[in-house]
């Protein structure tokens, strides 16, 4: 057999293989990643992992014999499957880096990648707190990490900040460090673009796609920002066949039910309904006090009892919000060691314990550099009906049943702190003939946010009254921002 017929083979029997298999199919498992070589009667086809080498065997050993009886035109072959053993075979968690492309793939003048996830990096699923409202995400994720679900798909959802990031990242993480010949890889959905935009610009979406495809485990964060983006949703797409029909596993994250993400295609949605959708909820306050005492554990923070309570009240969105009050607060110990140190007669001691005083004055403080966010008297009122369970009907009746007249109170505490409306305005609102009921129950709650009073919020369960009010800020901001958009 000439040279030059030897070295024409590989082609012959990847065309022969795409018109028996599909070029889908034969793209998946026959592509550049994988090598065909023919040498003295022996056929090798080198790939990428020993999952794939069995798939092939098994799957695709009749028809790799055929097409090679073809084109060798005998049948005396010696045929394997086996992984190659080149040492970029085995990718870095996560890695966004050229060095973990295959030689084959690998082009010159590729531009540089989004910056690289480390496995030291990752969150894990020790540090995960974990309560009533997560549960079946944390056990979802955690029986994902553990166990060969071959081609599923995992998507968690929910709002922003309640510990999906952690989740993927965790899950990534056991895999990794449990399975090290496993290849790994966890992106946001933007590095997922930004790469693939990048690939197409510089010719070199091959290598691209081994980078995303050639995985045991694809974890991509935040697929809601691929919502009206055509081109890459197509890209999205294709990768998700790849990878599950590679035996792999997906897993994703997204701030709302796929059904709920505007200008997300039906494919993408389709895809992750196939798989197991699992919600997160925003903590309550169990597992927000369980979160403030974990969080402020890793940064040796003393807080006393109170102190975590409300914390726990005034952060209900969820842990990066309970985080971000731990870093202020040693941000705020650092500042007074500093002082301690430049003052040796200072009486602070950053070892002392935090006390609630302390907490709320903080509160404030960021409340009044927040500054007053306007918005509608109609917002507040649906907002409060809402979460207590009271329709307008009621609230604009003569009802004096006290989940009533809390929800009015609410509303004359919620219109003059985040309106510019007088009582007589917010009366009027409310269909009431006199403001001064509306005055006395915008008091009332001033007194009860001062003696750290448990309310019977009705439709929201009893709580403290700072935590009901802090929830309804939220949905109000949500609100104004989803106006403004």
């Amino acid at each position: 057999m000439s040279p030059e017929r030897t070295l024409e083979l590989p082609s012959r029997i990847r065309g022969l293989l795409s018109e028996r298999l599909g070029n889908r199919r034969a793209d998946i498992w026959f592509d550049s990643a994988s090598t065909v070589r023919v040498e003295s009667g022996k056929l090798a086809v080198e790939v990428e992992s020993s999952f794939a080498a069995d798939w092939i065997r098994k799957n695709f050993g009749s028809d790799l014999r055929a097409v090679s009886q073809e084109a060798l035109g005998r049948d005396d072959f010696d045929l394997r499957v086996v992984v190659a053993s080149s040492p970029h075979r085995l990718e870095a968690p996560a890695a966004a880096s050229d060095t973990c492309v295959p030689a084959s793939v690998r082009h010159l003048g590729a531009p540089p990648l989004a910056r690289a996830h480390t496995t030291q990096a990752w969150r894990r699923l020790e540090d995960f707190v974990v309560g009533p409202t997560n549960q079946m995400a944390f056990d979802a994720a955690s029986t994902f990490a553990t166990s060969n679900i071959i081609g599923n798909c995992l998507v968690i959802h929910g709002r922003c900040g309640v510990g999906k990031s952690h989740l993927l990242q965790a899950l990534c993480r056991r895999r990794r460090e449990s399975r090290t010949q496993q290849r790994v890889r966890y992106v946001t959905a933007e590095q997922f673009t930004n790469e693939y935009i990048q690939s197409v610009r510089h010719g070199t979406i091959d290598a691209f796609r081994v980078r995303v495809r050639r995985v045991d485990v694809l974890a991509i964060d935040d697929v809601h920002f691929l919502a009206g983006k055509t081109a890459t949703q197509t890209e999205f797409v294709h990768t998700l066949d790849a990878v599950q029909l590679a035996g792999s596993q997906v897993v994703l994250a997204s701030d709302e039910h796929p059904h709920l993400v505007r200008r997300l295609s039906q494919s993408i949605i389709s895809r992750m309904l196939a798989g197991m959708v699992v919600r997160i909820d925003a903590p309550d306050l169990a597992l927000r006090r369980a979160l403030v005492k974990s969080a402020a554990l890793r940064k040796s923070i003393v807080l006393s009892n109170e102190a975590v309570d409300s914390i726990a009240c005034h952060c209900v969105s969820g842990a990066r919000e309970i985080e971000g009050a731990i870093s202020t607060l040693e941000a705020l110990r650092l500042t007074q060691n500093a002082d301690s140190n430049a003052n040796p007669n200072s009486s602070q001691h950053a070892s002392n314990e935090i006390s609630c005083g302390v907490i709320d004055s903080l509160f404030r403080r960021e409340e009044v550099n927040r500054g007053t966010n306007p918005v509608r008297i109609s917002e507040i009122i649906d907002q409060v009906c809402s979460l207590t369970g009271v329709d307008a009907e009621q609230l604009e009746g003569a009802s004096r049943h006290r989940r009533v007249t809390l929800a009015r109170a609410l509303i004359a505490w919620l219109a003059r702190h985040h309106t510019v409306m007088s009582f007589p305005e917010i009366a009027r609102a409310l269909k009431r003939n006199s403001h001064s009921s509306i005055h006395a129950s915008a008091i009332r709650v001033d007194a009860l946010i001062q003696d750290k009073a448990m309310v019977d919020a009705g439709a929201a369960g009893e709580c403290m009254i700072v935590e009901l009010l802090e929830r309804l800020r939220h949905t109000l901001r949500d609100a104004s921002r989803k106006r403004r958009a």
